[in-house]
């Protein structure tokens, strides 16, 4: 859905330095701000609407990578994902 020319509020997701600049209201990341950041409070569902709007959510250990990487200052680089507990 947040990807090209078409992405809703001008937010598009289909690249870093997209995400990086947010929508049309601001930025979505603040980096080593979790709690603050949109995009992390849409994904938990903490803001409204929450996201994804279709398909399945988004799996705690997917939300809790995009935490790190938020906490971690936005990084560039793939994050490593925490193995999963056996």
């Amino acid at each position: 859905c947040h990807a090209g020319a078409d992405a809703p509020f001008g937010l598009r997701l289909d690249s870093l330095e997209a995400a990086l600049a947010g929508s049309w209201n601001g930025p979505v990341l603040l980096p080593g701000d979790p709690a603050g950041s949109e995009l992390l409070r849409r994904v938990r569902g903490e803001s409204r609407p929450s996201m994804p709007l279709v398909g399945d959510p988004l799996t705690g250990a997917e939300i809790a990578l995009l935490e790190a990487w938020v906490e971690a200052g936005l990084p560039a680089g793939a994050p490593e994902p925490e193995p999963e507990p056996e």
